[in-house]
């Protein structure tokens, strides 16, 4: 099964460093607080007062690294996005072995609890609760709430409609003594990493020729490279093989 992750090649950055994920063949996994989407992977509380408490969200950021892949390597509007406005490339990987989950698309309300629905629920079983002690109580209610898992997981596997373009799998690194560095980059092998896919833009002069050496002598020579171009028959990328 194939997947693909976008890289960027900053005019800024050394060859070294645009190419680290290749020569390193490294998946990175991020804290969900990196990502674009302020709705993604947020599941959020609101207090008595009316505020917004993230202390729910914060449960996915400090247990969970994810790394975000696609199926889709032809979208023009991703690789403006995330490939340094096509200058940059696309990794397909073969990663059958790594558990993942497909993202749902749906046309989604914030995952907000209810305070009022929380606060009934605790006011009956809880009678005699102070107002003082009711927003705590009502934190460790939602925890012992058989439906609390899902309901983070599907603020992590469900986004807007908005991104369905993306086609995107999630992997998962879990922790459950919690982890303080936002991302951590694990090492794949190279038999996972099966082709290059060079932006319409690449700066070949600047890149080909890091490009070469590290498919020689990491990959010994046996990867595809391929170099995109907008299809003149629909709003897609394709692709042609590109000899360095």
């Amino acid at each position: 099964m194939n997947f693909f992750k976008y890289y960027s090649a900053n005019p800024k950055a050394s060859s070294e460093e645009i190419f680290a994920p290749l020569r390193y063949h490294s998946l990175r996994y991020v804290s969900a607080d990196q990502f674009n989407d302020p709705y993604d992977s947020k599941c959020f509380f609101e207090t008595l007062d009316g505020n917004r408490d993230d202390s729910l969200s914060d449960t996915i950021n400090r247990h969970l690294r994810i790394a975000c892949m696609s199926r889709n390597p032809h979208s023009p509007i991703m690789w403006a996005h995330y490939a340094t406005h096509h200058a940059g490339y696309v990794l397909g990987y073969n990663l059958e072995n790594l558990p993942n989950k497909a993202v749902e698309y749906e046309d989604i309300e914030p995952f907000c609890y209810s305070t009022s629905k929380i606060r009934e629920a605790i006011l009956k079983k809880y009678p005699d609760v102070s107002s003082s002690e009711l927003g705590d109580v009502m934190k460790e209610y939602l925890l012992s709430d058989d439906s609390y898992m899902q309901y983070l997981m599907d603020a992590i596997f469900t986004k807007h409609l908005d991104w369905k373009y993306e086609e995107e799998h999630r992997f998962i690194d879990f922790n459950q003594e919690g982890m303080s560095d936002k991302y951590i980059d694990i090492d794949i092998g190279t038999t996972n990493v099966e082709s290059i896919l060079l932006g319409y833009k690449f700066d070949h002069e600047k890149l080909d020729y890091e490009l070469k050496s590290i498919i020689k002598d990491v990959f010994g020579g046996s990867i595809d490279v391929y170099k995109a171009e907008p299809s003149l028959e629909k709003y897609a990328m394709k692709f042609k093989p590109y000899k360095l």
